[in-house]
């Protein structure tokens, strides 16, 4: 999600909030002489108000799976999830109480230490999410829907294939035409020299760098594919310069659709540890919730 004028509003209104909460939360924080608590009024309205901030953000999940359903823009539910997301920390801290032994017993410390971790977790999300995509629009003019990678990349095997291909038909229709030529007849068909040595670089060097999982092969550095094109344009004659070109220009191709997925990788990497840790997380807020309430009653 891109931070842009459409997220002003949200802002405003999620700085708001935390301003008002703070504000109240200080003559509240010196009025307990034993320290705040999450059992007083207060910090009963601070855990509701977190705890509704909470379930409000995580809900961005099941509202994406039931696109059909016209419950709001999901726009709109990512601004949700993204700044209520972010103002419920400091709301639940409220909550908590700051106080000498912080967050309590082992459940409540465990709690606040997963939500620590989530909120990190979703602010480095968030700030690849404003730098990343900016990214590949610069470094990648060919990027492609990354779900048509492996469609992409087998298009660029099977044209560089054929280019090659092309070659060998044309050096057999040659051979083919030196054998047709009578004896003693004066030849002036030959063999187009270069067509091994170009072939042969396809097969060991460009044929395994178009593979799904190219490994460490020289053309995946731009600068040691430029030379080993260079070498290879100085060994080939001038009819062989175009398609040692255009083999060039696919083998580009695929060295930025290789960024494109390390990008992305990174771009959505965060959700590995985003999404399950909120999860349990969930779990213990209803652990956590089922158990103040039995010590309330």
């Amino acid at each position: 999600m891109l931070i842009d004028r459409n997220s002003k509003s949200w802002i405003i209104v999620a700085v708001a909030i935390f301003i008002i909460a703070t504000v109240a939360y200080v003559p509240y924080h010196l009025s307990q002489v034993n320290g705040p608590s999450g059992g007083t009024l207060m910090g009963l309205i601070y855990g509701i108000a977190g705890t509704l901030m909470i379930f409000l953000a995580m809900a961005l999940t099941p509202r994406k799976k039931l696109r059909t359903l016209r419950i709001g823009r999901v726009h709109h539910w990512m601004q949700a999830h993204v700044w209520f997301g972010l103002l419920s920390f400091p709301i639940i801290l409220y909550h908590a109480g700051f106080r000498e032994n912080l967050w309590g017993g082992a459940l409540t410390t465990s709690l606040m230490l997963l939500f620590l971790v989530i909120e990190i977790s979703g602010i480095v999300g968030l700030m690849m999410q404003q730098i990343i995509p900016t990214k590949m629009l610069q470094d990648i003019p060919f990027e492609t829907i990354y779900e048509e990678i492996d469609h992409v990349l087998e298009s660029l095997r099977q044209e560089a294939t054929e280019k090659v291909t092309a070659l060998t038909d044309r050096k057999t229709e040659r051979e083919f035409n030196l054998d047709a030529v009578p004896a003693g007849a004066a030849s002036v068909a030959t063999m187009t020299p270069g067509s091994d040595v170009l072939s042969e670089f396809f097969q060991t060097q460009v044929l395994p760098f178009l593979a799904p999982r190219p490994g460490k092969i020289s053309l995946r550095d731009a600068a040691s594919s430029a030379r080993a094109f260079d070498r290879l344009r100085t060994e080939v004659p001038v009819e062989l310069q175009e398609t040692a070109n255009d083999l060039q220009s696919i083998v580009d191709e695929r060295r930025q659709l290789i960024r494109q997925q390390r990008l992305h990788a990174f771009l959505h990497g965060w959700l590995l540890v985003h999404v399950p840790l909120s999860a349990a997380m969930l779990v213990l807020m209803v652990v956590h919730i089922v158990v103040a309430l039995r010590y309330i009653w």
